[in-house]
């Protein structure tokens, strides 16, 4: 009688156990840009995030190298679905941030691809998504770096000034995502006035870690009021790193993603990893404190 009990209790108990042991689970956040063209440096990157760890992908924008009109637009199928076939297959989550080569197009086509492919999440050009107490905020920088978009803007600042109050005693770590970074350290030198301005005031000083694509390097860009800046964008197109990086920094042109794990709730792990080899190219760790507001 009392084996059957155990048997019956473990019976009971297994898919609660099997429930939280997947809950437990240590997320893994990739996060790729500027992959828009069909090459060799693209099937590459592919194929590594296909075959990695990753348990979400972050598209850092230039989804597309001409943008794409409507859904059914062959620039569509031939420079993203159907290159990305194989890591749209493994079913990781997919999200998409979009970039300037975007607005070249319609970027509101990516929300109705969206609908089509459960894997991918595009539910507005900006928007949020939290991991638990880890907080993302998807943002639309090309607005701000074009000056013919001025009369988008207002929306999206209104909406990231709601949500930050909104949020800022719910996330213990907090990163936005978007295409533009502020500075970098390779031939791209700073973003213009208006955009920087944006990013002065509602991005840095405000999260944990500020990840880009744009420049075609990944790079490790280091604090700036608090706020570290990562640029992950050699998607397809690899190069723009400086002859020589500074101290501390790391800036360089080869295929490869971001990889970060967070080993604590205020602490992120990335590295920056090689698709050809795999190798890990960089890697440090940034101590967060949630978002801040002034």
């Amino acid at each position: 009688m009392k084996f059957l009990k155990v048997i019956i209790l473990s019976l009971f108990l297994f898919p609660l156990n099997h429930i939280l042991s997947k809950e437990s689970e240590e997320l893994i956040f990739c996060f790729v840009g500027d992959a828009g063209e069909v090459n060799p440096t693209q099937a590459k990157v592919v194929k590594a995030l296909a075959n990695s760890d990753c348990s979400v992908v972050w598209h850092l924008g230039d989804i597309t190298q001409l943008g794409v009109q409507s859904m059914d637009d062959p620039e569509l199928q031939e420079s993203f679905l159907k290159p990305f076939k194989p890591f749209l297959e493994t079913e990781i989550p997919f999200y998409l941030t979009i970039g300037n080569h975007d607005y070249k197009g319609d970027p509101n086509v990516y929300l109705e691809v969206a609908k089509d492919y459960p894997s991918i999440h595009h539910p507005s050009n900006f928007y949020t998504k939290n991991f638990g107490k880890l907080c993302f905020f998807a943002l639309d920088t090309t607005i701000f770096d074009k000056l013919y978009y001025f009369y988008k803007r207002g929306s999206q600042i209104r909406w990231l000034k709601k949500e930050v109050e909104r949020l800022k005693g719910q996330c213990d770590f907090a990163i936005a995502v978007a295409h533009h970074p502020l500075f970098s350290s390779g031939d791209r030198d700073r973003a213009n006035p208006q955009l920087a301005i944006f990013l002065e005031k509602y991005v840095f000083g405000t999260f944990d870690i500020y990840i880009t694509g744009h420049n075609h390097v990944l790079a490790d860009e280091g604090d700036h009021k608090n706020t570290l800046q990562l640029i992950s964008a050699t998607g397809a197109l690899p190069g723009g790193s400086p002859q020589e990086t500074e101290l501390g920094k790391f800036n360089i042109e080869t295929p490869g993603y971001l990889r970060l794990v967070m080993s604590q709730p205020t602490v992120a792990n990335y590295e920056f990893i090689d698709a050809e080899n795999k190798d890990i190219l960089w890697s440090n760790k940034k101590t967060g404190s949630g978002l801040r507001t002034r």
